[in-house]
């Protein structure tokens, strides 16, 4: 009997599965924003291992160099390539984004999921320290953590996820809470069914939609973060490279040297748009009221 309805469920969330990526495609916006998106993150990851000038290599003839067909994106003040550093930060900022997705939403659907399947005591402890972690003044302690560790990507990663599962927790807690009354959930309770058998088979697949579109929109508030952080000199550090860190660089030289600031925003504005439109179209197609014709 449970056999049956684990079959049963499976084959409902791969119906489901399918009919999701149905709806997205229907959506150019999304479609082409992460098209977009994934050429942006595989030359963030690669494009330093083509493109002809290294992040930190300096070209004699061409210091402060507008945009041309040898720099495309012109040079800086030490005749540094202002292309392959944006792409060096765009990778920095982009590993810092993925860590930070993956882990906030893992233990955000770890809270909420726990919190919304057992409620009383449960729900209550894990709110209430849901709630702490978001009136905790968040800018001290990344001026606390990140500044004293030296400012290392991982080390920004992980604190910027310290303080961004809270939102991916409350939406979860919301699903489970509806889903734990569902017939199935009762069905595989009288089965003999455990509570973490029942959250890791029946109740987090169909909270799937959910939580993917959280994780997707944790991207760009990581990119966000990042950027913000190391604009404020908290963030990564030199030698080492981000989009933050190229912006905060280059606004001294905004009204001179204008491409130093502007391209490095302009790639942070193109990925925050993209995952945001991505996150829009997921967000659609998981909503159960949307039009399911073929």
């Amino acid at each position: 009997m449970g056999e049956a309805s684990a079959a049963v469920q499976a084959t409902a969330v791969s119906g489901r599965a399918r009919s999701v990526a149905r709806q997205f495609c229907r959506r150019r916006l999304a479609v082409a924003s992460l098209v977009m998106l994934i050429v942006v993150v595989l030359l963030s990851l690669g494009g330093g291992a083509v493109w002809r000038w290294d992040h930190d290599e300096r070209d004699p003839a061409a210091f402060s160099s507008p945009p041309s067909k040898v720099h495309p994106m012109g040079t800086d003040g030490i005749g540094r390539d202002v292309l392959a550093q944006v792409l060096q930060g765009a990778q920095r900022s982009v590993q810092v984004a993925l860590v930070v997705a993956v882990i906030s939403t893992a233990v955000g659907t770890l809270v909420g999921a726990l919190a919304g399947y057992h409620r009383g005591a449960v729900d209550a402890v894990l709110m209430r320290l849901t709630d702490v972690a978001l009136v905790v003044p968040s800018i001290a302690v990344f001026a606390l953590l990140a500044g004293s560790s030296g400012g290392g990507w991982l080390t920004v990663a992980l604190v910027i996820a310290l303080f961004s599962w809270m939102s991916v927790a409350r939406v979860v807690r919301g699903v489970v809470l509806s889903l734990r009354e569902m017939g199935y959930v009762e069905s595989a309770r009288a089965s003999g069914a455990g509570p973490a058998q029942i959250i890791a088979t029946h109740l987090l697949p169909n909270a799937a939609g959910p939580i993917i579109v959280s994780g997707t929109l944790a991207v760009a508030v990581a990119i966000l973060a990042e950027s913000g952080l190391s604009y404020l000199g908290l963030g990564i550090q030199p030698p080492d490279v981000s989009l933050g860190r190229l912006i905060e660089t280059g606004q001294q030289a905004v009204h001179t040297r204008p491409w130093l600031f502007y391209f490095p925003g302009a790639v942070i504005v193109v990925i925050c748009l993209c995952v945001n439109f991505v996150g829009d179209g997921l967000r659609d197609a998981f909503d159960p009221t949307t039009d399911t014709r073929t």
